[in-house]
C-alpha cells in the first residue's frame, strides 16, 4: 500500500514542533504587523471580513487561524481583509510577508483590489517568493511585492486583500519594496530538502511542470525559470510528482548556426531539480514554428505546410520536405548525446509535428516564429509541392495503372497519375476518391511520427518516451491512435494523450480509441490535459488511469498546485494507483474510421458530432473499449463479447467480413435506428446487413433499436436492457450494468472481480451493486471495492 504521509495533529507537535524554522531570515525592521492571531496591537492595519469562517488553533506552540476548506472546485475560498493602514493607502508598491505554521501543502496567493466597480477588481504580486506550502511543519513566511491603489476608498464595498491556499495563519506584516539582495536572501531560505506527503509503492511517472519557460522571450528566461523552480519544484516534490516537464525546443540548443549546440539554459533547469530529488521529461519539439532557429528559418530548406483550403503556408515543418529529416536525425543525437549519460531523464515526450509538438497536423493554437502571427486553423495541410509529388506517388504504388485508378473513382477521366493534383475532400464526389485521400494524408503523418519515434530510440536506447497524440479524432489532425500506438510497440515506448478536460465523458470519448490499442498492443499509457483542470480532472484523470492499468500522469501546475481542493483530491485519490489492475472490459463500441475519413459528420465538430453524445451515454451503461478498422483487422475483436454500434454505416468489405464471421461464433451486434439505412460496404453492397436482418447470424445474435435517437439516452437504455440479459457476460459486468446510481458514477471491473467507483456529481451520493453492500460517495471522490 501508498505511504501516505500527511503530518497532522499529535505525530507533527511530538516530532516536528521541536524544531527551529527551517533558516534564520535577515531582519527587515520597517516591517510593521496589521494582523496578528492572538496578539495585542492598538491599531490593527487590517479586519479579518469573514472571521466566522475561521477557526482559532494552535500548532507547534503557535495561535494561529484556519479558515474552511474548500468545497467548490471553480471557486476558492479566500481571507478577506480590509486595510487601513498608511503604507497600503499612499504606496504604488509594498510587501507583505505572512507568517504560518507550515503543515499541508499548496499555493499561498493574495490579490489587492485595484478597482472598487461593479464586482472588484484584482492582481496578484509583482514578485513573490517563499509561498508554497512544503510541510516542513515549522514556522514560515511568504514574501509578496504588490501593487496599490491610493485612490481607493478606505470603505470600499470589497475586501482590499484576499488570500486563497492559506492555512494556520499567524500574522501578517506591511513593509517596503525589498531590494535584490533581500529577495535572494528570501529565495536561499526557502526549503529544498523536503519529503513526499505520498509515494507510491508501485510507482508511476507523475509529471507536472514547475514555472520553466516554454518559447524563448529574452535573455531573462533562465534567470525567472529558475525563480519560479525555487519555490514550485519542492512543492512538486512534497506532493509526491517525481518529474518536471519543460519544453526543449530546437531553436534554444542551436541558436546561432548549425552544428553548434549550446546546452546551458536546460543544464541549469536540470542541476536545479537535482536539488530535489527530481528528474527531467523535456517535450522533445524540432519542427513547430516557435522551435524554429533564426538561421534555419532564414534558409532554402525552410519549407512550412501550405493548407490546400487557401494556399497559405504556415511555418511549422511540412513532413514531406526532403530538407527536414536531417535536421531532426542530427538534433535528437546531439540531445541523446548530451543528457542520457546524465541519468537524469525520467523519461521523454515526442514533439514530432503540429503546433505544440504533438503526432498531428497544424490544427489550433498560434505559437508562431519568434512569436509572430501564423496563418493556422483545422484544415487540410497537403498543399505544398511535396505532399502533391508523394500523393501522385502513393496513387501509383496503390493502383499499377491509371485504368485502375478512373475506373475505382467512379470512372475518372485521368490520363496519368502526374495530373491528379490535391484537391479538398469536401468536394470530392466519389467515395473511394475520398478514402484514398484520406488514407494516403493520415498514414502519412503516421508513417512520419514512427519515423521520428526510431530517431529518438536510437539516440536515447534505455529512455523511456511516449508519442504525444492529440485532437479528438476528426480527420484532418491526421492522427490514428492505432497505429500511432503499434509503432510504439518494437520501440517499448507509450502513447501520451494530450486531450483531456474537466468533462470525464468528453476525456473518455477523446482517449478511449488509443487507450484500448495501447492495452491491446502493450504498451505504456500516459495522459495530460489539454490545458487546465480542476479539482473534479484530478479525480476523473486518475480514475481514468486506474480503470486501464496506466503508468504516467501529466498535468500542469496551476491545475493542481494554487486549488486546495484539487490538493486534496490528489492526496486522497493517488494512493489508490498502487491498485490499478488489469480491466475486465466485455463490451466495445465500433470506432467508426472509414466514416471518419469519409465524412465530417462523426467526429470533425467537436460540440456537434454524430459520435460522441452517443458514446458518453453508453459510458454510463458500461465500461467499454473503442476497435476500429485497426483492432479488427488484427483480431481483436475476439476479447469482447459484444459490439454495440453508435454512429456509422459505411464500412470496409473486409472489416465487415471480420465482424460478421466473430457474430456467427458468438458474439453479439446491437446497431442504432440511425442512420435509417442499411450497413453498406464502401461499394454500396447491403448483402450482410439483411442477413443479419432476417436473422441469419449463427451462434451470434444482432439486435437493432427501433426507436429514436434522441435524446441519445433511449439507445443507452436499449442499450441497457439487452446486455443485462446477456449471459455470456461476466456476473461483475452484469452487476455494473444493473447498479442503482445518479447518472454521472462511472464504474469499471477488474479481471480479479475488484470495481472502481467514481462519483462525478456534485453531492454525495448513494450507489447500489447487486449483490454488494450499498455504499455512499463524496462529490468527485473514487473508492475502489474488493471481490466479495
Amino acid at each position: 500500500m501508498s505511504s501516505i504521509r500527511v503530518w497532522y495533529g499529535l505525530v507533527l507537535f511530538l516530532v516536528v514542533c521541536g524544531l527551529p524554522p527551517h533558516a534564520e531570515y535577515p531582519d527587515f525592521p520597517d516591517f510593521e504587523p496589521i494582523f496578528q492571531v492572538g496578539g495585542n496591537l492598538q491599531a490593527p492595519g487590517a479586519v479579518l471580513l469573514n472571521e466566522q469562517e475561521c477557526t482559532a488553533t494552535t500548532r507547534c506552540g503557535r495561535k494561529c487561524l484556519d479558515i474552511l476548506a474548500d468545497t467548490d472546485p471553480y471557486e476558492a475560498v479566500t481571507w478577506n481583509f480590509r486595510v487601513n493602514h498608511p503604507r497600503w493607502s499612499a504606496s504604488e508598491k509594498f510587501t507583505l510577508r505572512v507568517t504560518f505554521v507550515d503543515e499541508g501543502a499548496g499555493l499561498i496567493a493574495p490579490q489587492t483590489l485595484t478597482d472598487d466597480a461593479f464586482n472588484g477588481a484584482y492582481s496578484g504580486p509583482t514578485r513573490q517568493h517563499s509561498y508554497t506550502r512544503l510541510n516542513t511543519g515549522t514556522l514560515r513566511h511568504a514574501w509578496f511585492e504588490l501593487s496599490g491603489n491610493p485612490s481607493l476608498p478606505s470603505a470600499s464595498a470589497h475586501p482590499h486583500l484576499r488570500i486563497s491556499g492559506l492555512q494556520h495563519l499567524v500574522e501578517i506584516q506591511i513593509g517596503p519594496v525589498l531590494e535584490d539582495a533581500a529577495w535572494q536572501s528570501i529565495k536561499d531560505n526557502v526549503p529544498r530538502q523536503v519529503a513526499p506527503m505520498v509515494t507510491l509503492s508501485r510507482p508511476m511517472e507523475l509529471v507536472t511542470t514547475a514555472g520553466v519557460a516554454v518559447t524563448q522571450s529574452g535573455e531573462g528566461d533562465l534567470q525567472s525559470s529558475l525563480d519560479a523552480m525555487v519555490d514550485l519544484a519542492p512543492l512538486a516534490r512534497v506532493l509526491g510528482f517525481t518529474s518536471i516537464e519543460s519544453y526543449l525546443i530546437w531553436r534554444r540548443i542551436e541558436p546561432d548556426q548549425e552544428g553548434v549546440f549550446d546546452f546551458s539554459f536546460y543544464d541549469a533547469v536540470v542541476d536545479r531539480l537535482k536539488e530535489y530529488g527530481l528528474k527531467w521529461f523535456p517535450l522533445l519539439v524540432v519542427g513547430s514554428a516557435y522551435a524554429l532557429p533564426d538561421w534555419f528559418a532564414a534558409s532554402s530548406e525552410n519549407v512550412g505546410f501550405r493548407c490546400v483550403e487557401h494556399s497559405l503556408e504556415n511555418p511549422i515543418q511540412s513532413i514531406w520536405s526532403p530538407y527536414h529529416k536531417r535536421h531532426v536525425t542530427r538534433v535528437l543525437t546531439a540531445i541523446g548525446a548530451h543528457y542520457e549519460p546524465m541519468h537524469v531523464l525520467e523519461g521523454v515526450r515526442l514533439g514530432p509535428s503540429g503546433n505544440y509538438g504533438e503526432s498531428q497536423y497544424p490544427a489550433g493554437g498560434n505559437w508562431g516564429l519568434r512569436g509572430d502571427a501564423m496563418h493556422i486553423h483545422i484544415g487540410w495541410w497537403a498543399g505544398d509541392s511535396y505532399a502533391r509529388a508523394d500523393w501522385q506517388h502513393w496513387l501509383e504504388e496503390r493502383y499499377g495503372d491509371i485504368a485502375a485508378l478512373n475506373a475505382a473513382w467512379d470512372g475518372a477521366a485521368y490520363t496519368d497519375f502526374q495530373e491528379i493534383d490535391i484537391i479538398l475532400p469536401q468536394v470530392i464526389r466519389s467515395r473511394r476518391q475520398r478514402l484514398d485521400f484520406t488514407q494516403w494524408y493520415t498514414d502519412s503523418m503516421s508513417d512520419w511520427c514512427a519515423w521520428w519515434a526510431q530517431e529518438a530510440r536510437a539516440v536515447l536506447p534505455h529512455t523511456p518516451m511516449y508519442q504525444s497524440a492529440g485532437g479528438w479524432g476528426f480527420r484532418e489532425a491526421g492522427t490514428d491512435y492505432a497505429a500511432q500506438a503499434k509503432a510504439m510497440v518494437p520501440l517499448k515506448g507509450g502513447i501520451r494523450l494530450t486531450n483531456e478536460t474537466d468533462n470525464f465523458e468528453q476525456n473518455t470519448c477523446a482517449t478511449r480509441m488509443a487507450i484500448t490499442a495501447a492495452r491491446h498492443y502493450g504498451i505504456p499509457i500516459a495522459t495530460e490535459p489539454a490545458s487546465s483542470h480542476t479539482a473534479r480532472g484530478v479525480a476523473g484523470r486518475l480514475f481514468e488511469l486506474l480503470s486501464v492499468n496506466g503508468t504516467h500522469f501529466f498535468t500542469y501546475q496551476g491545475n493542481i498546485f494554487n486549488q486546495p481542493m484539487a490538493i486534496e483530491s490528489w492526496l486522497t485519490t493517488l494512493p489508490l494507483m498502487d491498485r490499478r489492475g488489469t480491466p475486465l472490459v466485455e463490451v466495445a463500441l465500433y470506432y467508426p474510421e472509414t466514416m471518419n475519413q469519409y465524412e465530417d459528420a462523426a467526429f470533425r465538430h467537436l460540440y456537434a458530432w454524430g459520435f460522441n453524445p452517443r458514446a458518453m451515454e453508453l459510458r454510463r451503461v458500461v465500461e467499454v473499449d473503442y476497435v476500429d478498422e485497426h483492432l479488427i483487422r488484427e483480431g481483436f475483436l475476439d476479447k469482447y463479447k459484444a459490439l454495440v454500434f453508435v454512429w456509422g454505416n459505411v464500412i470496409e468489405a473486409d472489416v465487415l467480413a471480420v465482424m460478421d464471421a466473430w457474430m456467427r461464433r458468438g458474439g453479439m451486434i446491437l446497431y442504432p435506428s440511425f442512420p435509417r439505412g442499411a450497413l453498406q460496404t464502401v461499394e454500396g453492397d447491403t448483402a450482410v446487413f439483411a442477413r443479419w436482418s432476417h436473422g441469419d447470424t449463427g451462434d451470434g445474435a444482432f439486435r437493432r433499436f427501433k426507436g429514436d435517437m434522441d435524446p441519445p439516452s433511449l439507445y443507452a437504455d436499449f442499450v441497457r436492457n439487452t446486455l443485462s440479459g446477456l449471459s455470456t457476460l461476466a456476473p461483475v459486468t452484469r452487476a455494473l450494468i444493473d447498479a442503482e446510481r445518479p447518472e454521472q458514477v462511472f464504474m469499471t471491473a477488474f479481471e480479479d472481480g475488484s470495481i472502481g467507483v467514481l462519483n462525478y456529481e456534485a453531492g454525495e451520493v448513494k450507489i447500489s451493486i447487486p449483490g454488494r453492500p450499498s455504499i455512499r460517495l463524496l462529490p468527485f471522490q473514487v473508492t475502489l471495492l474488493h471481490d466479495q
